[in-house]
């Protein structure tokens, strides 16, 4: 068993530490006898605070050893904080994870990600815009993040894979159970595609209702910007928006979110000042990537034989997409 590795995985499982802290404490620690006295006065330390229950060292360093076994089943792969390859924008924020779980490919020294978020209960037009943002950016070669929940997540990550792009799912449960459990086919997908799976939690890990919010700044953390598309007042995605302004990323609103009975705090968010986007273009526009941008558009359905025919040829020839109702085609720049 690789010493290094149980380390990294045993201070990990501190309860209560945030991420630079568990890393001052990898420092310090040259073996696992340094760690067992360090978390022995740690928590000593955090009971007197909190009055927690106590938590045995022993069974961190066993959870930790059994989690070592647990990687080399699922596949699952991480980056520490300090390290190299953790990304550099994540590294960045108020509260970076001390350990970053991965599961697929992922380039985080590419384009930037950009994340596209919103409500789990949109109407079609909200899921329409998603699934063309996620396809326009897939096109133009952006990774797009979202969180693989019902609705807006699931929308965004479903038109970047239609456009052959790399979509990472961030994760507020382990890697080797995604949640919800109706997309998990989805999730095979991503990885299949070449994208990834991310999250903080280790393999095992029950997405607990806590661990939402806290998986939103991961979310937010990996990318340049955030479009959320449609969110009502107490929308989750608006905690993700609000992460995405803490960290000084570019936030947007989609189009569809300024109206309607969905839209009540994507509306708040434009009338704070949060620009209106209705294209990927708008965005990279914003960013001065000219180049980049690819136009799709929404095209109206067919009426006649022959515009159904047109459309299927189109539509072989990787030019058309029809998903959520619509039909959307693909004409360059």
């Amino acid at each position: 068993m690789d010493s290094r590795q149980l380390l990294v995985l045993a201070i990990n499982r501190l309860p209560g530490t945030k991420g630079w802290k568990k890393h001052r404490l990898l420092l310090e620690c040259r073996d696992m006898s340094d760690f067992q006295e360090s978390a022995k006065q740690y928590l000593s330390g955090l009971r007197m605070a909190r009055r927690t229950e106590t938590v045995n060292v022993q069974r961190i360093i066993s959870e930790a050893e059994v989690e070592i076994g647990c990687l080399e089943h699922w596949g699952i792969q991480y980056s520490v904080l300090g390290n190299s390859d953790y990304p550099p924008a994540l590294a960045m924020i108020s509260d970076p994870p001390f350990v970053l779980y991965r599961r697929g490919l992922v380039d985080f020294n590419g384009k930037p990600p950009i994340a596209i978020v919103g409500t789990r209960r949109p109407s079609g037009d909200g899921l329409r815009e998603a699934y063309k943002l996620g396809l326009e950016f897939a096109l133009a070669a952006y990774p797009v993040v979202s969180g693989l929940a019902f609705g807006i997540d699931k929308a965004a990550h479903e038109g970047a894979l239609d456009g052959g792009g790399r979509t990472w799912a961030v994760l507020a449960g382990g890697l080797d159970r995604p949640s919800p459990f109706s997309h998990r086919s989805l999730a095979t997908r991503i990885l299949d595609k070449g994208g990834a799976l991310l999250g903080e939690i280790p393999p095992g890990g029950f997405p607990l209702k806590y661990a939402f919010p806290r998986r939103n700044r991961i979310l937010s953390g990996l990318c340049r910007g955030c479009i959320t598309v449609q969110a009502p007042r107490k929308s989750g995605a608006l905690t993700t928006a609000e992460f995405a302004l803490e960290q000084d990323r570019d936030l947007y609103v989609g189009s569809s979110g300024i109206t309607g009975p969905y839209s009540e705090g994507t509306r708040n968010l434009e009338e704070q000042g949060a620009p209106v986007v209705r294209s990927a273009g708008d965005v990279l526009a914003d960013w001065g990537r000219f180049t980049d941008v690819r136009r799709v558009e929404a095209v109206g359905a067919p009426c006649s034989g022959a515009d159904m025919a047109g459309l299927m040829r189109k539509e072989l020839n990787g030019c058309l997409y029809r998903h959520y109702g619509g039909w959307f085609e693909s004409r360059g720049a």
